[in-house]
């Protein structure tokens, strides 16, 4: 695959990984929350585009970043409380206020090795085919057990096994 493929599909992934991550901490229960823990480790550990970790990190960080200069500026903490449902602004406060940064710092820091955004290099070579060495010669053709004694060959003498 290609890395034009690979970081359009990390891009695809990274918009949805922030959905996810957005919804399981909006949703509020010990499974949701887990959830987005494992969907955060495999982002951050993957070998996927970098563009999966960078967007979700850049968003949260974003997130965190706007709602402490705004505190630091001597604002409110409300920071888009009128555009989230009055259901979810106990969460979203919760979201914006502790998770939002840790999130968004775990993710950035995992988007910044080199090495991901390189596109992965295959193994070593397969060894050359090595010719086949002959198996052993045939075996003589056995020669036939002579049970009667007098048949026997002169050379093991008459009286002997």
């Amino acid at each position: 695959m290609g890395n034009g493929v690979r970081h359009t599909l990390g891009a695809v992934g990274g918009v949805l990984a922030t959905l996810l991550i957005a919804a399981g901490f909006l949703y509020n229960s010990i499974a949701a929350v887990a959830g987005v823990a494992i969907l955060v480790g495999v982002l951050a550990g993957s070998r996927v585009s970098p563009l999966t970790s960078l967007l979700p990190g850049l968003a949260f960080a974003g997130l965190a970043g706007a709602a402490l200069a705004r505190t630091a500026l001597g604002g409110d903490e409300r920071l888009w409380y009128d555009l989230v449902p009055t259901e979810y602004l106990a969460r979203y406060s919760a979201l914006v206020h502790t998770w939002s940064l840790v999130i968004g710092c775990v993710l950035l820091a995992a988007s910044v090795f080199p090495s991901r955004w390189r596109k992965s290099r295959p193994g070593p070579p397969p060894p050359p085919e090595e010719e086949e060495t002959p198996g052993p010669p045939p075996l003589p053709k056995r020669i036939p057990l002579v049970t009667d004694p007098a048949a026997r060959p002169a050379w093991r003498g008459r009286d002997g096994p």
